[in-house]
């Protein structure tokens, strides 16, 4: 290994100690989403490595009722504009956990609506530790495991980028790949979980026979 390998710093998430790929103090990265605790809340702060609504799963402008019977049908070029109003009442709902997102969908049918960057529910669940726990709800509820974001992810890129086990083996088991490459993305899960370090991911998959 060189020199400059080994002095090259290393920059974490301090929420989970994920690896980033990136330099949060750059040069110019101040300039553009601003000093520490001063980012755009609706907005990506590179100091934490988080989105808010703005970039990822938030509320988007309809042309319709956003409990119309075709709200998941919407065209994604259209729904994907922020509103401005925060994040999506379906993540809200998976935040709140799965009693409060079952009780919506029982009344909407929100289980694959798009937010902003193309989000659906299921990628929604992969964002954080307390999402994930919504993963199982959804899927018997039908959403769909496949779906891809504005980034060409599927919901289980987003599990294995935040090294979420949980909800990783319960989309697998119901038929995700960890392995397959969407045409257009530049990872599979697998490669982006091995790429953070995202060890719990990884081995989940090692467990159920995806990864050695």
């Amino acid at each position: 290994m060189s020199a400059s390998a080994n002095n090259e710093k290393e920059y974490r998430r301090s929420s989970d100690g994920i690896k980033i790929d990136y330099d949060p103090y750059a040069p110019g990265m101040s300039a553009k989403y601003g000093l520490p605790g001063g980012t755009d809340p609706d907005g990506f702060d590179p100091y934490a490595d988080t989105v808010g609504p703005g970039i990822y799963g938030g509320s988007v402008e309809r042309d319709e009722d956003v409990f119309s019977q075709f709200a998941s049908i919407w065209d994604e070029n259209i729904i994907q504009k922020y509103d401005g109003m925060g994040y999506s009442l379906i993540g809200k709902a998976i935040q709140a956990g799965p009693e409060k997102l079952k009780e919506i969908l029982k009344d909407f049918d929100l289980k694959d609506d798009i937010t902003t960057g193309g989000a659906r529910p299921l990628h929604l669940c992969g964002m954080s530790k307390r999402g994930q726990m919504c993963t199982q709800t959804l899927i018997d509820a039908g959403a769909d495991i496949h779906a891809l974001d504005t980034y060409n992810y599927s919901a289980l890129h987003r599990f294995a980028s935040n090294d979420l086990a949980i909800g990783a083996e319960a989309i697998v088991k119901a038929g995700a790949d960890p392995n397959f490459r969407p045409p257009g993305s530049d990872s599979s899960p697998i490669e982006i979980a091995k790429r953070s370090r995202a060890l719990k991911f990884l081995m989940e998959m090692q467990r159920l026979g995806h990864y050695s």
